[in-house]
């Protein structure tokens, strides 16, 4: 059972599914190949990127049960248990396998999905994703409003309007906390990753304030067919600091998979990338 409102931000129309452990809203924009997207810590963010995004891909955006005021789910309270949702998601809603994009959290669980529902998943693109952090390098506390906006954010102008506020932006890290436990590196999650075979694009931000290049390099060590490519002028969130590469890199790599390659020499596309033993 499928019900529909009014479009919630841009090109996103707002809807709701009737899941197996309760309703999961969600909104969904353009068409073509179908594509997860899977949100932050912060809760689901409308950017231009995105929006660009629908013209040739048709955009699933997840809510994870709790953000944005949605109700949690009795027995989904943990990563394994949402990415489990998330598979559920794909087969109901979306109605086979699609690509997936996600983004710091979601990044963090685009990984879980993948392990644990491979055959729902074709290619994955993990936007800064947390959960990654070398033990050796300490997470930072969370600051002050501006100093949480200056590590996400290269440039916050760019931060497209609607933007949550500080209470907001709080109460929804505090869901992401509920799932993880503010866990720096998931070791059991890192176990099963030289399992994962599908392609997969590491994204990383050369000003990225919240996640230490170091993640990405564990990424691309781990998963056997990824390709981490670092976004220059780019903070933690790469699709709101840069959205034309965003979109060019990751159209790019959804249209041609295996084949997918970044001249590191190319000014214009403000990236360098690197596969199996990435270097900044």
């Amino acid at each position: 059972m499928m019900r529909t409102s009014e479009p919630a931000g841009g090109p996103f129309q707002k809807h709701t599914a009737d899941l197996s452990s309760g309703p999961v809203t969600y909104h969904i924009a353009g068409e073509g190949p179908p594509v997860l997207y899977l949100h932050s810590a912060g809760g689901i963010r409308f950017t231009y990127a995105l929006d660009e995004l629908s013209r040739d891909h048709r955009i699933h955006m997840m809510v994870a049960p709790g953000f944005d005021g949605t109700p949690p789910h009795e027995g989904v309270d943990t990563m394994p248990a949402l990415a489990d949702l998330a598979g559920e998601f794909v087969e109901s809603v979306i109605g086979g396998p699609c690509d997936l994009i996600g983004q710091s959290f979601g990044g963090f669980l685009s990984a879980w999905v993948t392990v644990r529902h491979p055959e729902k998943i074709s290619s994955a693109v993990l936007q800064c994703p947390s959960g990654f952090r070398p033990p050796h390098i300490p997470q930072k506390p969370a600051g002050s409003p501006e100093e949480m906006r200056s590590r996400m954010f290269a440039h916050p102008e760019r931060i497209p309007p609607g933007e949550k506020t500080p209470q907001e932006l709080a109460e929804s890290r505090g869901w992401a906390n509920y799932y993880h436990d503010s866990i720096g590196l998931d070791e059991a999650l890192v176990a099963l990753l030289p399992g994962i075979e599908q392609q997969t694009l590491v994204l990383h931000g050369t000003k990225d304030g919240m996640m230490p290049p170091e993640s990405g390099q564990l990424l691309a060590r781990e998963i056997p067919h990824a390709k981490l490519v670092y976004v220059y002028d780019a903070g933690h969130n790469i699709e709101v600091d840069q959205p034309e590469r965003f979109v060019a890199l990751v159209r790019d790599f959804f249209s041609r998979g295996e084949a997918f390659i970044v001249n590191p020499g190319d000014e214009r596309a403000g990236v360098t990338a690197v596969s199996r033993q990435p270097t900044v």
